[in-house]
Parts: C-alpha cells; sequence; structure tokens
C-alpha cells in the first residue's frame, strides 16, 4: 500500500494541475492560441532553467557506477533504435510519428522515479538513480530532436543532417543541460541571490507547463486517437517495462539497480514531451493525450508492478 500512496502523491499534483488548467480554459481564461503561445515561452524561457538547475545541483559522481549507467543508457538507445526503425511502419502521418516514438521511451524520472527509488531502497539508491537520470535525461531530449527533425519533413525527401545538428545545438532544453554541466564541471559557483531565482523559475515549470496541457486538452478528439493511445500506453506502461525487466534480470541485476532499471520505463510520459512536440512540428493534441492519460493510468500500473514484482521476490 506504500507504493500505491507514493504513486498517488506524484500523480494527483499533476492531475490538479491539468484540471486547473482545463477549469481556466473553459471559463474563458485565454483562448488556445494564447495557450500555444504560452507553451512556446514555457519550453524556451523556463525548460532551459529547469534543466540548468537540474544539472547544477545534481550530486554527480560516477565512479563505481560507469558500467551500470553505461549499460542503462545502451539499453535506452537500443529501445530507441527499435521505435525508430519499427513505428514508420505502422505510423504513416509524420507528425504523429515523433510523437508516438518519443511517448514510449521517455518517462517523467524526476518526478516519479528518483521518490520511489528512494521509497523502496533508501538514500543510497537514491543517489544512483540521480546518477542514471542525469544521464538519461540529455539522451532523451537529444534524441527527440533528432527524431522530430527527422519526422518534420515530406515523406521520401532527404534528412537534412545539418538542420538536425542545428536543432540540436539550439534546443533549450539541451543548452540549458550543457551550461548546467558546465558549471558543475568547472566548480563555478553562483551567489545565492542568483541561483534562488533560477531555482524558483525551475519550479515554476512543471506545474505551469502541465496547467497549459491541461487548458489545451480536447478531451472529444481522444476518441479520433483511440487506436494510438490504447496502443502507446500498453506499451509505456506495461510491455516495455516487462522486457526491461526481463532482461535485466537476465543479465544479473538485482535489488536497487533491477528496480532503477525498471522504473525509468514504468513511469509515465514525461511533462517535457508536450512543449517539445508543439515546438518542434509533432501531433501535440495527440501527446497531450498521451502524456495525460499515461499519468493518470500509471497511479495503478506502477502500484500492481511493484505489488507484484514484489511478491515474486524480485524486488
Amino acid at each position: 500500500m506504500n507504493s500505491f500512496v507514493i504513486a498517488a502523491n506524484a500523480v494527483v499534483p499533476f492531475i490538479c494541475y491539468m484540471l486547473y488548467g482545463y477549469i481556466a480554459r473553459v471559463v474563458g481564461l485565454g483562448d488556445e492560441k494564447f495557450y500555444k503561445k504560452l507553451n512556446t515561452i514555457v519550453f524556451k524561457a523556463f525548460f532551459p532553467l529547469l534543466m540548468f538547475n537540474n544539472l547544477y545541483t545534481a550530486d554527480i559522481d560516477f565512479g563505481a557506477n560507469v558500467s551500470m549507467i553505461g549499460v542503462f543508457s545502451g539499453v535506452m538507445m537500443v529501445i530507441i533504435l527499435i521505435c525508430v526503425l519499427l513505428v514508420p511502419l505502422i505510423v504513416k502521418e509524420n507528425p504523429k510519428r515523433g510523437v508516438v516514438i518519443q511517448s514510449i521511451y521517455r518517462s517523467n524520472t524526476l518526478m516519479f522515479a528518483y521518490p520511489l527509488c528512494v521509497s523502496m531502497y533508501g538514500d543510497e539508491a537514491g543517489v544512483v538513480a540521480s546518477l542514471v537520470i542525469a544521464t538519461i535525461v540529455p539522451i532523451y531530449n537529444i534524441c527527440s530532436v533528432v527524431i522530430f527533425s527527422i519526422f518534420d519533413r515530406q515523406s521520401g525527401s532527404k534528412t537534412d543532417v545539418k538542420k538536425i545538428l542545428k536543432n540540436i545545438a539550439t534546443n533549450p532544453l539541451i543548452v540549458g543541460a550543457v551550461v548546467g554541466a558546465v558549471f558543475k564541471l568547472a566548480g563555478w559557483q553562483i551567489p545565492s541571490s542568483v541561483m534562488n531565482p533560477i531555482s524558483g523559475f525551475a519550479n515554476m515549470t512543471t506545474p505551469l507547463s502541465i496547467f497549459i496541457l491541461g487548458a489545451t486538452l480536447d478531451i472529444p478528439d481522444i476518441g479520433k486517437n483511440m487506436k494510438y493511445i490504447v496502443s502507446v500506453i500498453s506499451l509505456k506502461l506495461v510491455i516495455v517495462p516487462a522486457v526491461v525487466t526481463v532482461i535485466m534480470y537476465m543479465a544479473g541485476y538485482r535489488g536497487a539497480e533491477l528496480f532503477i532499471a525498471f522504473i525509468l520505463y514504468a513511469t509515465p510520459i514525461a511533462g517535457a514531451s508536450f512543449p517539445m512536440a508543439q515546438s518542434m512540428g509533432g501531433d501535440a493534441a495527440l501527446q497531450g493525450q498521451l502524456l495525460a492519460i499515461s499519468t493518470v493510468m500509471s497511479l495503478f500500473t506502477i502500484f500492481f508492478w511493484i505489488v507484484g514484482l514484489t511478491s515474486l521476490g524480485i524486488f
């Protein structure tokens, strides 16, 4: 039951953010054009500060965990590659392809994975989880930019490598992460008078982003995307976590390390996926629906996963 409470504590705030945004839109506080513009502002002005803050304040000391982090990153890249190869064979519309691929592999690690790891295995596991997350999140962002850049074109046209590299170099999330990592590794100290506002803006980013998601969520349109929603949510919260857990268990991982590998995929879609999709030509409506539904469904799937695997002695 403790796992259910932890999952609820992580999910319910997101539901509140979305619901508040939806209510704001219903009562006439802004139209669709306003919220799209606001989403662009959040993506370009707030998310860089969030990424900077996360990297700058992270307790990064890879040490003996380099091998494990390398394996976890390798598994992530294999999953992304499989998605890139298979999804276009099934999904025919380019704006939906990037969204579907991103939604399968990209998880809300900071809000869900980290606290669950600490709850299950203590602060020591939380440190290891932080190292993994600090490695995985940049992979998320770079791969999402590449994927959306590839599919942001007419079918049959050549992939513009220069454009992809430019998108990577100028993507706000990646810029913020790189600058944060440079400051961290260089040991440059930022005065608290400056760092406090940065942290304040960073803390605002996720609630504001999910608020906008709620304000732009078009519930009647969910039926039009149901085939994508059912398939992606099943893969995201059930099939991929199951496959990864079996593979990592067979590879000899146990305890906290196995749980970290599992929870990287069993958690809902990352909040940053919505502004990323909208800003890079993806189907923002589908992405918003997937994000919202995966967040609510994860409250139950995470609970049953943990209870079931713990009863089997795997965790």
